[in-house]
This record gives structure tokens, C-alpha cells and sequence, in this order.
């Protein structure tokens, strides 16, 4: 492996361009990218590292179930309620399986920060690697590359999600090496090994690396749509590097006991959540350089792309064409995949955050013109330049982490109220559209986009050892199933935090999707928890039920208890742990 990563230093320039012209010797454009880009890894990691709770929407709900399947499970109350099993499941486990082999040895709330810090980190990382692998050697547009750490499906918590990509991008690094190497037999074993392993960790992880061997296959001049006998042969080439990603999916496909999205009716499974939406679709592309939806995404991005406009107008831009059609592939998937597939969601989303690290990895500037000596001044002041952009963008980030890390307290500071074996019900005041938009930073992504908070109640499982309704425990995605009684109780994917206005009208209210349980208020659950109750309400001030004793006020989160008769509604006494025996 390490003869395979010294050689691919070997990488040449792509046919697109010219190679430029290099003093002899060791030059300061030699070294300089090389330290830059590891001070923009180190500003990652540095606001990841120092903020305790990230404000990732699924994040809570992935560390409460990394926690049970570290040992939690077995720890009582949680032993009578929920059960883990690794073999049920043949994806989107990665994480789950580095959990249940070091998990428990470290910290729950450390393990999660490194977790994310590999969901920042790797994607940059890898698409570095591989535009290194193509183009040869490290460059000062790569000092620019960790700013594209941020987006959309980070911000959503989609950890397997953003360390899959990071991998098939290192995996799809190694390609070139292996093709030279290995030879067809051996190429063909690795990248089945690769796939597999990139399976495990995600889906999509392994449908990325097959569209990036097909790009890879179609190789680097545009020489392969020329003529259709080259598009012919060039799709040949691809098909054939895409075969081996295959063999996973045919294996996990024989051997698992469920699917993804095997939990719903099959009438669900696929939705385009209102129809097609080609406004929607325009928004969606966005998610591969927004974080928040904010002007300041566009910004960061647009100063990152001057040095490619430059080069593209002075014919200066050297370009893989086979991974520009991959990207292109992706940018049309964007479109023709609806929001939500095999029972997950926001499925269109991911593709643009592909499209852009693969983008990120064919195309490098050159700044020397044709017969004109390289400037490795003004290639060092470009890098410095990139690296600040880098910097400024983490700030801005992890500024808008810190903010919201006073909201964490507050849950603490309530939550230290609940007994062990308490089940909890999740509200929320939930805010209109253009309420959202005056909304504290981080609770919302963008104006009106989906909240941020709304899975933070998972934190009381390793907290305080409570039940809450709302973790992800879907056949054929995560290896956790909640037993009876309580999966009478228990929410299945997309659960999110209802008004606390339903807790009026729960028996005869038209609830949000997968959110039923709420119905049990006063039957099933011991406390109801508040979020976002520093803001306004959008039906507007409400008088608790009579059933609700306040606990606890902390601005942010509130805590009430359910009061308790001799016996409940349903027929059955109900102990602290909220299940009627």
C-alpha cells in the first residue's frame, strides 16, 4: 500500500493542457501548498475539536445510537427496550461498526467529535488525493480545496454519508496506481474489496466510487467523443471498471434480511413529496456548497472558483474530461431522483455535494502562460490568499457552533431533572417560514429550511439513561430494534418534533409523518420536553394542559412532568420507565 501511494506521485498532467515549465530545484511553489493545505485541515479540525456538540440535525440521534451499540444496550433500562444486532444490516454501518469496536473505550461525546471531524475532513481530503493522482504532485489550488468541507448533508448529520464520499474518493486515488500494478485480475480483486468496504460504510459511498472509476475509465481527453466508435470504446472501458463495484451489491442483496426501507409500505417508499418541482430542484443544487443557505456559502465559493475562471478564459485549465462527465451524470441525477427512495430521505440532495467534489478533483488551474516561465510568487500569494478563505469560512462556521452550544446547555440543565428509565416526548414551538428567518443562527438551515434541533432530545439516552421515541431503528439501515412494548411507542425514520400545540388536540389533530406516537401523550410518557421555546410559537401562546406539571424553564428547553392517577386511560398502571405493564 505505501509503493502504491509513493507512485501515484507518478500522476502526469492531463492532455487538456500543456505541462508548465518548473525552475530546477526545490522551490517555495514546491512545499508552500503542502503546508497550507494542512493549516486549512488544521482550521477543520480545530472547529470541530472545540465545539462539544456540533448542531448537526441527525447527530444526536447517530451518537445515542452509537452509545447503545457500544455497550448501552446492555445496560438496564435500555437492555428491556432495545436490542443491536450488526449482522441484520449490510449498509450505512460504518460507523456503527467502528463503534462497537472502540466505542467503548473512548467517551460517547469524544468518539462523536472524531466522527465528525472525518466527516469534515476526509471528503476535502480525498478529492486533494485524487486531483493529486491525476495531475501529479500537490498544487497551490489545492490549499483552496478543505472550504468545500462545508455543506449540506454535513450540516444534516449524514456521518456515514460524508465519510463514504471522503473514502471512494481516496479509494478512486489509488485507481491509476492499481491499474499500472496490480494488472487486470488484481485491479479487478481490489476495487471488489474497495466497493465492499465502501458498501458497508454507505450506499452511496459505493455508487460514488463506480461513478468515479467510470469517469477514470473514460480517461482524460475529450478525444473519447469524438467519434462513435471512441464513445463506443470509451463506454466499454467503463463498464468494465464499473463491474467489480457491482459484486457487493449482488452479494449484500443475496444475504441481507432486509432492504433499506423494508420498514415501509412499498406505496411510500419512493416520493417526490408533492411532484416535481423544478424551483425545488434549482435549490437542491445548492446543497453541495451551502451550509446555511446564506449569501456568505455563495461568496466563499465564488472567490474559490476565480482561479478556474482565469484559467479556463486564458486556456490555461487543465480538466480530466471522464470525471467531468461523472459530474455532469451526477448534475442530471440531481434532477431525476426524487427527494426520497427506499425509505430514505433527502436522496437528490446528495448528489450535487458529489457532483462538486468531483468537479473539485478533475479541473486545476495553471496560472503560466503558454512559453512564459512559472511564477511561484504569485502562485504562493494565490495559495495564502485560498487558505484565508479556508480560515474565514471554518470562523464563520464554527462561530455559529458556539452559539448554539448555549442551546446544549440548556437541554442539559432541564434534562438533569429526569429519573432513569423516564420516557420523554419531544415538542418543539415550532416557527413559520419567514419566522425561521429571524430565528437564532443554527437552529434552522437557511431561511425556512428544516430544523437543526429537532433530533437534540436524543442526547438524554446516554444523559440520563431515558427513552425517547424519536432514534433511528429502521430494518435493512441501522443495526438497533426496539422491542415490545415499546415500539408501540417508538417513531420510525423522519420522526420529527411536533407543536407543542398537538398535546391539545393529540386525539383528533392531523399529525405530521411518523410522529403517531404523540397520541400516547398522557398514556405512554412521564415527561414532555420543550425545544425552541425562547421563540415564538406560529399558532401563537397556549395554556399547558392541566395533566402538566413544569419541571423546568431554561429558555431555550423546558421540562414538564406528566402528572399521574392510580391508573391511566388505557387500563394499565404505568412504572417510571413509561411502558403500561
Amino acid at each position: 500500500m505505501a509503493e502504491l501511494l509513493n507512485d501515484m506521485r507518478a500522476g502526469g498532467p492531463s492532455a487538456a493542457a500543456p505541462a508548465v515549465s518548473r525552475p530546477a530545484g526545490r522551490s517555495l511553489s514546491d512545499w508552500l501548498p503542502s503546508l497550507l493545505l494542512a493549516l486549512g485541515v488544521a482550521a477543520l479540525a480545530l472547529t470541530v475539536l472545540s465545539t462539544p456538540f456540533p448542531p448537526l440535525l441527525d447527530y444526536p440521534n447517530h451518537l445515542a445510537r452509537l452509545w447503545l451499540v457500544a455497550g448501552g444496550a446492555a445496560e438496564a433500562p435500555f437492555d428491556r427496550i432495545y436490542e443491536v444486532d450488526l449482522g441484520s444490516v449490510r449498509t450505512n454501518i460504518g460507523i456503527d461498526l467502528i463503534a462497537a469496536a472502540i466505542g467503548p473505550a473512548l467517551p460517547i461525546e469524544r468518539f462523536g467529535q472524531l466522527l465528525v471531524l472525518a466527516a469534515v475532513v476526509l471528503p476535502p481530503l480525498g478529492a486533494v488525493l485524487l486531483n493529486r493522482a491525476l495531475f501529479g504532485g500537490l498544487h497551490w489550488w489545492l490549499a483552496g480545496l478543505p472550504l468545500l468541507a462545508w455543506n449540506w448533508t454535513l450540516v444534516a448529520g449524514f456521518l456515514n454519508f460524508q465519510i463514504g464520499l471522503g473514502l471512494a474518493l481516496m479509494a478512486a486515488a489509488l485507481d491509476p496506481t492499481l491499474s499500472r500494478r496490480a494488472g487486470p485480475v488484481g485491479a479487478f480483486a481490489a476495487r471488489a474489496l474497495l466497493a465492499g468496504l465502501l458498501l458497508l460504510t454507505h450506499a452511496f459511498a459505493a455508487l460514488f466510487y463506480a461513478a468515479l472509476l467510470g469517469g477514470l475509465a473514460l480517461g482524460a481527453a475529450w478525444e473519447v467523443l469524438r467519434s462513435p466508435r471512441r464513445i463506443g470504446a470509451g463506454a466499454g472501458r467503463a463498464i468494465l471498471a464499473v463491474l467489480p463495484v457491482l459484486l457487493p451489491f449482488v452479494v449484500a442483496w443475496l444475504l441481507s434480511p432486509a432492504l433499506p426501507g423494508a420498514q415501509e409500505d412499498p406505496a411510500t417508499q419512493t416520493s417526490w413529496q408533492g411532484g416535481f418541482d423544478i424551483r425545488t430542484k434549482l435549490v437542491t443544487l445548492f446543497s453541495g456548497i451551502s451550509i446555511y443557505k446564506s449569501p456568505l456559502d455563495l461568496i466563499f465559493v465564488g472567490l474559490l472558483a476565480l482561479p478556474l475562471v482565469w484559467a479556463l478564459v486564458t486556456r490555461r485549465l487543465r480538466v480530466h474530461a471522464g470525471l467531468l462527465l461523472a459530474a455532469l451524470g451526477m448534475l442530471v441525477l440531481s434532477f431525476a431522483i426524487p427527494p426520497k427512495l427506499a425509505g430514505t430521505y433527502f436522496v437528490d440532495a446528495r448528489f450535487p455535494v458529489m457532483m462538486v467534489l468531483t468537479l473539485a478533483a478533475a479541473l486545476r488551474p495553471e496560472l503560466a502562460l503558454p512559453g512564459r516561465p512559472a511564477r511561484p510568487g504569485l502562485e504562493a500569494g494565490l495559495a495564502v490568499a485560498l487558505l484565508a478563505l479556508v480560515g474565514a469560512r471554518a470562523a464563520w462556521v464554527g462561530g455559529i457552533w458556539h452559539e448554539r452550544q448555549a442551546d446544549i446547555a440548556s437541554l442539559r440543565r432541564v434534562l438533569a431533572h429526569v429519573p432513569p428509565g423516564a420516557a420523554i416526548l419531544q415538542t418543539a414551538h415550532t416557527m413559520t417560514v419567514p419566522a425561521r428567518r429571524s430565528a437564532p443562527r443554527g437552529r434552522y438551515y437557511g431561511g425556512g429550511g428544516p430544523m437543526l434541533y429537532e433530533h437534540q432530545p436524543a442526547l438524554a439516552v446516554f444523559w440520563r439513561h431515558a427513552y425517547v421515541p424519536i432514534l433511528f431503528a429502521s430494518r435493512g439501515k441501522q443495526p438497533l430494534r426496539v422491542l415490545p412494548p415499546w415500539n408501540e411507542i417508538a417513531g420510525p425514520d423522519n420522526t420529527t418534533a411536533v407543536s407543542v400545540h398537538r398535546l391539545l388536540d393529540s386525539d383528533r389533530a392531523v399529525l405530521p409523518e411518523n410522529t403517531e406516537y404523540v397520541r400516547a401523550w398522557r398514556t405512554r410518557f412521564d415527561y414532555v420536553l420543550v425545544l425552541n421555546a425562547d421563540q415564538p410559537d406560529d399558532e401563537g401562546p397556549m395554556t399547558m394542559p392541566p395533566e402538566l406539571e413544569p419541571v423546568a424553564d431554561e429558555g431555550y428547553a423546558q421540562l414538564y412532568r406528566v402528572r399521574r392517577g392510580p391508573t391511566r386511560p388505557s387500563g394499565g398502571t404505568v412504572g417510571e420507565a413509561g411502558a403500561t405493564r
